[in-house]
């Protein structure tokens, strides 16, 4: 009843401002519709059929043209697929202009992965609320570029529902950041697009693959590391700020240790046998540490390399 009365106000609202509206265009209500290209049922965003059909029927692109209209008809779906950026990266790689057009086994792959991934694409949301509601972020940052995906779960439920998934490559200086930057890099763009699909005033379970809020906390640049202050700045505004709404017994974003959707078993743990992970402790500077050390020291930032008998590695600024 309530919706019916909105809509009938927002029409009121719009006759008066002198819109015209086409009653060919006009849908009640319905369990199932299609909207902008996207099909809503029961709240949950799917692919449609018909786009899945004429998606897995296309042919291998023969030129850079028709490989820029093949991933502009899957681009528009890549919130349903996990590692997307990764997947059709060697498609990117034919399209730029210092590139000849060269579709090698690389390229093959990639294109019939990506149509299977949209075949078996799975449906996002609908997106709850609720006090029992968990928003879970997964992040993690890998070799060639960042992923993060949006979960929610509800008492009863074995297994979590997909809000979201997103991906991209590094970009410019960002490979040469150090796994832990990369880590943050991937929660601080998580939190992001997590704040897009459920709102900022919501709790946040952020699982990254290394712990990253100990460092926001600290709110001080590590002496190690690849990106600017400004950079490191940015994300510590961020991340802090979201962490910080709410209440103490429920902030923001608190960071989890638990299973990974990808995993058999997507449960969460109970509350109170989460390990939360407060701080992470950067190891002092190599020429500080002890003799005996400093043969098993590792560098975690990526530049150390051994030359003759020497290892040597860069300062980061």
């Amino acid at each position: 009843m309530e919706v019916f009365e909105k809509g009938e106000k927002i029409i009121q609202i719009l006759l008066k401002a002198g819109f015209a509206i086409k009653k060919s265009k006009v849908k009640g209500p319905a369990r199932e519709i299609q909207f902008l290209g996207v099909k809503w049922h029961d709240g949950k965003r799917q692919i449609p059929t018909e786009v899945i059909n004429k998606i897995t029927a296309m042919c291998p692109p023969t030129s850079k043209k028709e490989t820029q209209a093949f991933l502009g008809a899957i681009g528009f779906w890549r919130m349903h697929i996990p590692e997307y950026s990764q997947i059709v990266s060697p498609l990117y790689l034919v399209t730029r202009k210092k590139n000849d057009f060269h579709w090698g086994p690389e390229q093959q792959q990639a294109f019939a992965q990506i149509k299977q991934e949209i075949a078996h694409a799975v449906a996002l949301g609908p997106v709850r609320t609720g006090p029992d509601v968990k928003n879970v972020l997964y992040s993690a940052a890998g070799n060639n570029g960042l992923s993060w995906s949006l979960w929610q779960k509800v008492p009863g439920e074995t297994r979590g529902r997909p809000l979201g998934f997103w991906s991209r490559s590094y970009r410019g200086s960002e490979a040469n950041y150090t796994p832990t930057e990369k880590e943050i890099l991937a929660a601080y763009e998580g939190v992001q697009a997590a704040s897009e699909v459920v709102g900022t005033e919501t709790q946040l379970l952020l699982a990254p693959r290394l712990p990253v809020l100990g460092w926001m906390f600290k709110a001080e640049v590590p002496s190690t590391h690849h990106a600017t202050n400004a950079t490191w700045s940015k994300w510590i505004a961020l991340i802090t700020q979201r962490a910080r709404i709410g209440n103490p017994n429920r902030p923001g974003i608190l960071e989890i240790i638990t299973n990974w959707p990808e995993s058999e078993n997507f449960d969460l743990m109970d509350e109170k046998e989460q390990e939360q992970v407060t701080r992470a402790e950067e190891a002092p500077p190599y020429n500080q540490l002890p003799a005996e050390e400093t043969r098993y020291a590792l560098f975690t930032d990526g530049s150390c390399r051994v030359v003759g008998m020497n290892r040597k590695w860069k300062a980061a600024v």
